[in-house]
């Protein structure tokens, strides 16, 4: 499995809220009161996007807008439009139903799937936290797949079918493992950052080697030496890419995995200390809390960990 396949597969997508807007010139909404990762498909017509401080940006059919950080922003038929809240378009109880919205002033109509993703922050990988605040892909360069979950998704809320909560779930999380492997695939050669790292032959197989073996005891030597490079070349690289030591990021990737393995495969404590290179239940669960935020067993207690808060 590839760096950024991993990653991305250890994501908890813990809630989806999704709706398809049907607004008619002049119109617009806000995001206000919307919290997490959000998103807009246009599936016709036009309009204007806006960070909250920044500039209008047009939009068009087939455009796709995330904001992964769940930046505020409004979408408007065209700048000067008056604008309402999301919030205050949906109905039901609670505002996790798909619904569609319709508002505006009875002009020209632009439909777009709008929704919210919800994620575990404390398991969020330092990659998704150096995403932009928007990504914006237009639709000449989206892909087939893209645009098909997309419609999926905008017939799926438009055809209200029994079972849609659970499949808007799964498709929600497949729309963001699509649009930030887009986003990736995207950068130039010399992006800087983590997402340069991914791109670097010698700082990526470097991190190709951590996630194919977390549990193995890895010194900076070892992987220097996997990938070509001295020692220290190696870890001024390396730290430069990924803003941390290879040692520090081995072990948050441990303890990303450790949480993984809490979640999904019913392992018990030293099941899964065991799993990522830990000898001592003490050592293990102390590096856990400190990067999760929580202890191991009170992380198995939790639900689902959507309250559990980054700690670091």
């Amino acid at each position: 499995m590839d760096v950024l396949s991993d990653i991305l597969h250890s994501v908890h997508l813990s809630g989806t809220m999704l709706g398809r807007a049907e607004f008619s010139a002049p119109w617009g909404a806000s995001s206000e009161g919307v919290k997490g990762p959000v998103f807009h498909m246009f599936l016709s017509g036009h309009g204007f996007v806006t960070l909250e401080g920044g500039s209008p940006i047009p939009v068009s059919t087939g455009d796709f807008l995330m904001m992964p950080h769940g930046h505020i922003h409004s979408v408007q038929s065209d700048p000067g439009a008056p604008i309402l809240k999301f919030t205050d378009m949906m109905v039901g109880s609670p505002l996790r139903k798909p619904e569609v919205m319709r508002s505006g002033g009875g002009g020209a109509i632009t439909t777009f799937t709008c929704g919210r993703l919800s994620f575990d922050q404390g398991e969020m990988h330092p990659l998704l936290a150096q995403l932009p605040p928007l990504i914006h892909i237009e639709g000449d360069s989206a892909s087939e797949w893209l645009k098909a979950t997309s419609q999926l998704i905008s017939e799926e809320i438009r055809a209200e079918r029994i079972g849609s909560t659970a499949l808007m779930d799964r498709l929600g999380g497949v729309l963001f493992i699509q649009v930030i492997r887009s986003y990736v695939e995207s950068l130039s050669d010399d992006q800087a950052g983590w997402l340069g790292a991914l791109r670097d032959p010698r700082i990526g197989g470097a991190l190709e080697l951590i996630h194919e073996k977390p549990a193995k005891a890895w010194s900076i030597g070892e992987l220097a030496a996997e990938v070509g490079m001295s020692r220290s070349a190696f870890a001024g690289r390396f730290k430069a890419l990924v803003d941390e030591t290879p040692m520090q990021y081995l072990t948050r990737w441990r303890m990303h995995r450790a949480a993984y393995y809490l979640r999904t495969e019913g392992l018990n404590i030293p099941q899964v200390a065991d799993r990522v290179g830990y000898e001592s239940d003490a050592t293990f669960a102390k590096a856990f809390k400190r990067y999760i935020g929580t202890s191991p067993a009170a992380y198995r207690r939790s639900e689902d960990g959507s309250t559990i808060n980054h700690a670091n």
